[in-house]
């Protein structure tokens, strides 16, 4: 998977009630050759944003908790697949670990871009086609999958993605499946997203690989 697609990895996987996911999601990831892998926060971003809110902080230093909280992820899935190198701190940093050791595993790099659109950013530098967002949810949906009714969406035109979620007002710490700079990146580069669950080893594999898979594409 050289020249394969650029992961996201959300951070919800780091929950402890999807501790198999993850070691499963690791365990397939060691056969691969190489890799271009962005780490979400997950929960641990989301408990020290909220009490650090709580204290009055603003939105920026909000992020900045947040970047940390993906680079300590990112640090824990480096060890776990034997990687020693540092964790990247800029889209830069990861192009010139990508060229010498045809991997890298990174988390944010400055307030205002989630981890998605890290991943797209990375996408861009390094002239791939396609981004995986491994994922809590199994499709784009057109409302709050809990709310009855909301419907699943196996393709849409980035436009329609944007139009969609343009009513989103996202804070620090907030999860949702796409933003709409991380669309916005992948319509300027013609990238495709896919989005699939992590509750789906094999299938977010399928996605990965290039082959058939049950999920949202993006393009």
């Amino acid at each position: 998977m050289v020249s394969g697609p650029v992961i996201s990895l959300g951070g919800s996987i780091f929950s402890k009630t999807d501790e198999k996911y993850l070691l499963d999601f690791i365990g397939r990831m060691r056969k691969e050759e190489g890799y271009a892998l962005v780490v979400g926060g997950g929960p641990i971003a989301r408990d020290e944003i909220s009490i650090l809110r709580k204290m009055g902080a603003k939105e920026y230093y909000l992020d900045m908790m947040g970047i940390q909280a993906t680079r300590l992820n990112a640090t824990m899935v480096s060890l776990a697949l034997g990687n020693l190198m540092e964790v990247p701190k800029s889209i830069d940093e990861a192009v010139r670990q990508m060229n010498l050791y045809r991997r890298v595993i990174m988390g944010g790099t400055e307030p205002g871009h989630t981890t998605d659109a890290v991943t797209l950013l990375l996408a861009e530098a390094l002239n791939r086609d396609t981004v995986v967002n491994v994922t809590n949810v199994d499709y784009l949906y057109d409302r709050d999958p809990k709310v009855k009714g909301a419907r699943k969406i196996e393709k849409i035109s980035y436009s329609s993605a944007i139009k969609m979620i343009a009513s989103e007002k996202r804070r620090a710490g907030e999860n949702f499946p796409l933003d709409i700079l991380s669309i916005n990146i992948a319509r300027r580069s013609n990238i495709k997203i896919k989005m699939v669950s992590f509750r789906d080893t094999s299938n977010a594999f399928n996605a990965i690989e290039g082959r058939k898979f049950r999920g949202t594409t993006v393009s």
